[in-house]
């Protein structure tokens, strides 16, 4: 008999394990640390929780399952799942550890002017004029959505770049012809296996949003013009047909990007004051 291995909420055979689809395995490494290991690991460093003797053991042995199958060890979020193993590896072994990470500290006023410019001046720019935005800034702007937080670390959101009209004009709104439009898509591969449809499904739209909310500020910081866009389910299917695209690629939200041809006045946001909920205002009408 097969032994077996309790993985997040499900016990699983060595060859299970082995025959787990890549994409799924690798962000269950990803959910895997952020839960059993980073979350508690900080605690413990502070004194306010004991170290469990199994530590980093689930991030462990999948971490092995990745090497066995000859996935690239060297990949940025492989290593981080590494460390965070061997740190579990110390904690248990009590050793001492100095982590080189500082506080939090606020911004220096230049620094905040910068913040100010980046999130209070950015406006939706829905006409561009007829020029290529570079790989390296389109690349950049997507950088900045995987930077976006999202639910357990597990990093489904993909991005599917159109450049050519007639891909964009199939979830064409009421916009000027892009360069580039970024379709914001999630990996239903990951949130099926997690359960998130049914215990959390709210966290998918999060992520998407959070995603294309970093996208836009980037964009903005590069000097060009952004607009956030919705679509119709009609137009995805047509967009899933016409470039042949797999049903476990769901299609959330889109961006449109290019060199801005408009220059429309920023909208005006109402008063704080009737936006931050008065308890006390509410709790009186009772």
């Amino acid at each position: 008999m097969s032994e077996t291995y309790r993985i997040k909420d499900k016990v699983m055979t060595w060859e299970e394990l082995m025959g787990l689809d890549p994409v799924v395995l690798r962000a269950l490494i990803h959910e895997r640390v952020h839960h059993t290991v980073e979350v508690s690991l900080y605690h413990i460093l502070s004194g306010r929780r004991r170290a469990p003797t199994n530590l980093g053991e689930q991030t462990k042995i999948l971490l092995e399952v990745w090497k066995q199958r000859n996935l690239p060890m060297g990949d940025k979020d492989i290593k981080w799942a590494m460390n965070y193993v061997e740190l579990a590896e110390r904690v248990v072994e009590k050793e001492e550890i100095f982590l080189d990470a500082k506080l939090p500290e606020p911004f220096a006023e230049k620094e905040m002017e910068a913040v100010d410019k980046l999130i209070f001046q950015r406006r939706s720019i829905r006409q561009w004029k007829d020029e290529k935005v570079p790989d390296w800034m389109i690349e950049r702007i997507i950088e900045a959505g995987q930077a976006a937080p999202n639910a357990c670390n597990m990093q489904c959101q993909r991005f599917l770049v159109l450049k050519d009209e007639e891909s964009m004009n199939i979830i064409k709104g009421d916009v000027g012809v892009a360069p580039v439009k970024i379709v914001i898509c999630s990996d239903m591969r990951i949130y099926d296996w997690m359960g998130f449809p049914d215990h959390t499904p709210q966290n998918i739209y999060m992520d998407a949003a959070a995603v294309a909310d970093h996208m836009m500020l980037m964009a903005h910081a590069l000097g060009l013009g952004g607009v956030w866009l919705t679509h119709r389910p009609i137009q995805i299917e047509r967009l899933r047909k016409h470039l042949n695209l797999p049903d476990y690629l769901r299609m959330d939200t889109h961006v449109a990007f290019g060199w801005p041809d408009e220059a429309p006045i920023k909208s005006a946001r109402m008063p704080l004051r009737d936006t931050i909920i008065n308890l006390k205002e509410y709790n009186s009408k009772k």
